[in-house]
């Protein structure tokens, strides 16, 4: 990271930061609390059906406004604003969780879904940076530090918390419910301290289009019609809505799904640590290959192995299992999410990216709502 300018560095360790909230509240402790905690008076797959309709209604949401956050600030000064607003937004949300009583398991699905919101919403700035704060060629590589270092930031501070719910007393906290819910405010911190630097640092740069809320608009649809005249584009956002569905399913689902197969949380605390661990070395090979073979062979390589992976899911049995499942998925996961970011950068136009990254966080998020829509709709039946 020697050759990296200051803004780069923030821009990367934001990443350290806001993976704490993907690690600790998306995979982990949100869906575990939910399960034991909030939801208390429901059945459990009462329960995990109305998580899973609850994660396809955010999803649906965050669809279709990614693209007008993106197209609005590329005809406006708004992206540092917007961004820093959104993160501050999911961050005060975190922190509320802290105050949901038992079985409230309607205002916590409100919360984490403001929560969840906020944060995509911010993503969709975060990764319309990257086309500004990095050379093209420095891509490939500066995306998959960010990666790279958000699973090591949110696997420290997981690895943490984790503790803090297996010995409470150590902290000095009465039990496990006291300290998930102390987790979560760690999380907000832990966020807020990583976003300061990019806050800071990250200079707004000059829009290169002018107009008013309708010209906005239509220069979103005029950016539809760009894409869908642009084979590759189009070609790789297809793609894209496809194959990051199953990522994001085993992100958001992981957890629950270990437990309706009957593993305690202590074992599911350990393979999500994992994942994190294994995934941050993982994704700067996955970067380094991209170099050698391109990042479109790379990426197709990674989607084939996570094929592989998903298929072994279907035969978990075991603690050992869900342990070696975890390994995998954090050795290939990183590499996808980072190489696809990467790739799509470098098939658009520099003064259009907020309202290309919206499109691309829209299609990531039409794949994401299908995942769980059919886990509820699995267990509805």
């Amino acid at each position: 990271m020697k050759d990296f300018n200051k803004e780069i560095k923030s821009w990367i360790f934001y990443d350290f930061g806001n993976s704490a909230y993907a690690t600790t509240v998306i995979a982990a402790f949100f869906p575990l609390f939910y399960a034991s905690y909030w939801s208390n008076g429901l059945e459990s797959l009462q329960a995990t059906q109305y998580l899973a309709f609850a994660l396809t209604i955010i999803n649906l949401i965050i669809l279709v406004s990614a693209p007008i956050i993106g197209a609005v600030t590329d005809y406006k000064r708004l992206t540092k604003i917007l961004f820093i607003i959104f993160t501050l937004l999911s961050i005060v949300s975190v922190a509320s969780f802290y105050f949901i009583p038992m079985g409230k398991w309607l205002m916590a699905l409100i919360l984490y879904g403001i929560s969840f919101f906020s944060f995509a919403s911010a993503v969709v700035l975060y990764d319309k940076m990257l086309v500004y704060v990095a050379s093209e060629d420095q891509l490939t590589k500066v995306s998959s530090y960010g990666y790279a270092l958000g699973y090591l930031g949110g696997g420290l501070l997981f690895a943490l918390n984790a503790f803090m719910v297996l010995q409470p007393e150590t902290f000095g906290l009465s039990n496990e419910a006291e300290a998930v819910r102390w987790a979560f405010i760690t999380v907000s911190v832990w966020w807020f301290i990583f976003l300061l630097p990019l806050a800071i640092n990250y200079k707004e740069r000059e829009v290169e289009k002018t107009g008013n809320l309708k010209e906005v608009l239509g220069g979103f649809v005029s950016t539809f019609r760009d894409i869908q005249k642009n084979k590759n584009v189009l070609l790789f956002l297809f793609a894209f809505f496809l194959y990051i569905d199953g990522v994001h399913t085993i992100m958001a689902m992981a957890a629950d799904f270990a437990l309706n197969l009957g593993l305690p949380s202590s074992d599911v605390i350990i393979a999500l640590i994992l994942v994190q661990f294994v995934a941050f070395p993982t994704t700067l090979l996955w970067s380094k290959f991209a170099y050698k073979f391109g990042d479109k062979n790379t990426l197709l390589f990674t989607i084939s192995l996570y094929l592989i992976v998903i298929g072994y899911s279907a035969f978990l049995s075991n603690a050992i299992e869900f342990y070696i499942l975890a390994s995998m998925v954090g050795a290939i996961q990183g590499g996808i999410q980072s190489i696809s970011r990467s790739y799509y950068a470098t098939l658009i136009p520099q003064d259009e990216s907020g309202e290309y990254f919206g499109f691309y966080n829209m299609f990531g998020r039409a794949g994401a709502f299908i995942g769980p829509a059919l886990v509820a709709i699995f267990v509805t039946f």
